[in-house]
């Protein structure tokens, strides 16, 4: 190597392509020139290996014999102590390989063109006497358009004839990959076609299904496969294969050599007169696409968006309606369902009759002997709050016990003014406020004190509550006293009056 380490034998080293065990392929010009070169180039360990140095030579030779447009051109060898390299033309396209495993359906729908090509490169290697004995994508360069050209001959050899075929034992290495490797040549018998056949097959197998037919734990299992299992038909892996390409791969992985077609040129020809595929793999992967977005986009869980919408609009169909929040009610629930179904504005409510109230908007029920328009009357028992003492029956003109008089403060059951709440005044009847000397009172009001004293009807001890028990810390809030929920307290549309009701549930 120069002293210049990007310049080796007057080619300038431009981008490093891929790399082996041994060797090295590189994007090269030629110095003074702008016209662009692949260059083999070995390791600098494999160049003191007489052996990789002997590989390197045969495979230029192999090269420099073929010429096809479906093979690459050789044009200069050059092996000295410093460098060892041969120049060949440069094809700036992925591997086979790397395109199944990037664009499948593509590779697909042109699986017939690139395996007529491959073909035709392999029908000028046997014309020329040469096997190549190392099919597999890796070893095939596609490009956008489908043009192929067929690489990698450092194990190409001689196919035998004559005598040589009949005195040609078992051979001391088994080569090749073994992935795409021939049962024979696992067993280390010679060469043949069938076996370019057969690694042929293996690589049209993957082309059609993603994946080769055989796989194994380790490598020996994997030979073993080769040698006795029978591939699964590749329709069972991709249901668009047709019964005719499955039969002919299957033809071509035959175990043994004679079932398999006898040339390269008979396998051509069955690829022409066979339908590969039920529908166009890069058609269908689109429409399989379209319809994976239609339903997503369908989807009520998906956040609608412009898109969406337009499609929905081509299609006729309506928007899917968003999931209701979590709300109070406000409305009856008819109203409700009306409001949102046509969007109008809940009719205003009817004037009901105007019932008494108590403390903090609760409604009293009819107290016995009273009636109210638009009611039936009906013997009822007065409504009991928690910790509240039970009403005795009211006489119409007469006030009930603990009701205060006009102008007074509401107090609680048995307690008097001055006097805080002790739990043995719970149960005391309430007495009446006095007045102030020289008050004037209202005729109602006269007639209820001049009104002679009804018998009081023993009333049981009110029930035990945590707010009447001696040994509480803080007293009992007032019902005008108590504070709003947070939630009435912060949202205008909660009607307060449902606080103590029991939450009805949400309308979705």
């Amino acid at each position: 190597m120069s002293e210049n380490q990007n310049l080796i034998g007057g080619y300038e080293l431009k981008n490093c392509v891929a790399t082996g065990n041994s060797t090295q392929i590189w994007e090269v010009v030629q110095a003074g020139s702008t016209v662009p070169f692949a260059m083999k180039l070995l390791l600098p360990d494999a160049l003191k290996d007489s052996a990789q140095k002997n590989i390197l030579k045969h495979e230029f030779k192999v090269g420099s014999a073929l010429e096809h447009p479906a093979l690459l051109r050789f044009h200069k060898l050059e092996v000295t102590r410093d460098h060892g390299f041969f120049i060949m033309d440069y094809f700036r396209s992925p591997s086979l390989k790397t395109q199944i495993s990037a664009n499948l359906p593509e590779t697909q729908s042109r699986l017939k063109k690139i395996v007529e090509s491959m073909c035709q490169a392999f029908i000028h290697m046997n014309e020329k006497g040469w096997l190549h004995r190392d099919i597999k994508p890796d070893n095939v360069l596609v490009n956008k358009t489908g043009e192929v050209r067929v690489i990698d001959f450092s194990l190409a050899t001689r196919i035998a004839t004559g005598v040589m075929k009949l005195i040609a034992g078992k051979q001391k290495n088994i080569m090749g990959t073994r992935t795409y490797i021939a049962p024979e040549i696992i067993l280390k018998r010679p060469p043949t076609v069938q076996s370019d056949i057969y690694s042929l097959g293996v690589t049209v197998y993957e082309m059609a299904t993603g994946s080769p037919p055989f796989a194994g734990l380790n490598p020996n299992d994997l030979l073993a496969k080769h040698l006795s299992e029978s591939p699964t038909p590749p329709s069972v892996t991709n249901p668009n294969v047709t019964p005719e390409l499955d039969a002919l791969i299957l033809k071509l992985l035959s175990k043994k050599p004679k079932d398999r077609p006898s040339e390269m040129r008979e396998v051509m020809s069955l690829f022409r007169n066979t339908r590969c595929f039920v529908e166009d793999p890069f058609e269908l992967y689109e429409r399989k696409v379209k319809e994976a977005k239609a339903n997503e986009s369908l989807s009520v869980d998906k956040r609608l968006d412009s898109r969406a919408d337009a499609d929905r609009v081509s299609r006729g169909l309506a928007a899917p309606l968003k999931p209701a929040k979590s709300k109070r009610m406000t409305a009856p629930i008819g109203e409700m369902e009306a409001v949102k179904k046509t969007g109008a504005k809940p009719a205003a409510p009817q004037q009901q009759p105007m019932m008494p109230q108590m403390p903090y908007g609760m409604p009293m029920q009819p107290m016995p002997g009273m009636m109210y328009p638009g009611m039936v009357q009906q013997p009822m028992m007065p409504q009991m709050m928690p910790g509240m003492q039970p009403y005795p029956m009211q006489v119409p003109g007469q006030l009930m016990p603990g009701q205060p008089m006009p102008g007074q403060p509401m107090m609680p059951p048995g307690m008097m003014p001055g006097q805080s709440m002790m739990p043995s005044q719970s149960a005391m009847p309430p007495q009446m406020p006095q007045q102030p000397p020289g008050a004037q009172q209202s005729p109602p009001q006269a007639a209820a004190l001049a009104a002679p004293p009804t018998e009081q009807v023993a009333q049981p001890p009110a029930e035990k509550t945590p707010a009447t028990d001696a040994n509480a810390q803080k007293n009992v809030l007032l019902p005008l006293e108590r504070r709003l929920p947070k939630s009435a307290a912060e949202d205008p549309e909660v009607n307060p009056d449902l606080e103590f009701m029991t939450e009805l549930p949400d309308i979705l």
